[in-house]
């Protein structure tokens, strides 16, 4: 038997990802949904799609006749994590202050009984690769999300820790000063910044061009402008991330988000500038690299819960 079961939500810039987590740990079969959002929208669309994918989920476990023990929700931040309070104002500013834990309790049936838990999604990526993914069985690890920003969580003996020796303020890493910047917007770390500098180098740039487009070039064309971006990508990387790791000693480090799906182009270059790291293991991509989050924060609530 699975036990019981949490509704996993992961909030997107582009779209929520939904499925149902056992306490087990597997995913139910065929309950994965994906509702394109646009973090731009208005208020009224927003709630009405947070809304749908929830009562589609809902739903889904009135069907089956599973024992729901709560619902758990992955986030970009700045939010309130303990009301469900949006902070955002690049990302769904028209329901900046608005409590998305009352929003679904008032919109979507969900009963008042039910839990509702809120994680950061770099702390909850981090979290579902230790408990199902390629981190199991590590004890110090540092995950990196790369995709429309640089996220990054520590996780030490399966706790979440924003300071200590070797971590960054609150475990960050894209803010950090970077030749006359901060880190994700000076080095090719990020959707935006892979783009730009794959410009600078002259690469055949076409309008609408995402990070993909390029990563195809370097795979299957060996496109030299393409090939040297992800280089960069790496090798930056591992010199932004080196002094620190040298004091956190971490023995796993796991890349997540869109672009950890080329990571074969830059893993090379990224561990070439970590050779110094006696105590690092592993330097993988996610197993889970679209579920990870959802197994995260699903693991927060049983952990809350005390149910495995």
């Amino acid at each position: 038997m699975e036990g019981a079961y949490a509704i996993g939500l992961d909030v997107g810039g582009t779209s929520l990802k939904a499925a149902l987590i056992s306490s087990k740990g597997r995913v139910l079969k065929g309950s994965f949904n994906k509702i394109l959002i646009g973090s731009q929208g208005s208020r009224e669309h927003i709630i009405r799609t947070f809304t749908k994918i929830v009562s589609m989920m809902l739903d889904t476990v009135k069907e089956k006749k599973l024992n729901l023990a709560g619902l758990s929700i992955s986030t970009c931040g700045p939010f309130d994590l303990d009301n469900g309070v949006f902070l955002m104002k690049h990302k769904y500013a028209s329901v900046y202050g608005i409590s998305l834990k009352e929003v679904l309790r008032k919109h979507s049936n969900l009963p008042e009984k039910i839990p509702i838990v809120f994680d950061y999604d770099s702390w909850s990526f981090v979290r579902g690769e230790a408990w199902v993914g390629a981190a199991r069985n590590y004890n110090r690890i540092v995950g990196l999300t790369l995709g429309g920003g640089l996220g990054s969580a520590f996780m030490v003996d399966g706790k979440i820790v924003t300071e200590g020796k070797g971590v960054p303020p609150l475990g960050s890493f894209w803010d950090l000063p970077y030749k006359g910047g901060i880190f994700e917007e000076m080095a090719p770390v990020c959707k935006r910044s892979i783009i730009r500098r794959y410009r600078e180098l002259g690469g055949e740039y076409k309008e609408g061009m995402d990070v993909k487009d390029i990563a195809l070039r370097a795979l299957e064309k060996r496109d030299r402008q393409a090939l040297q971006v992800f280089k960069e990508l790496g090798t930056e990387l591992g010199q932004v991330l080196k002094p620190f790791m040298l004091e956190f000693r971490p023995d796993c480090i796991i890349f997540g988000g869109g672009i950890s799906k080329s990571s074969i182009l830059f893993i090379r270059s990224f561990r070439a500038q970590l050779r110094d790291v006696k105590s690092l293991k592993k330097v993988s991509r996610a197993k889970n690299i679209d579920l990870a989050g959802i197994y995260g924060v699903a693991r927060l609530l049983f952990e809350k819960l005390k149910v495995y």
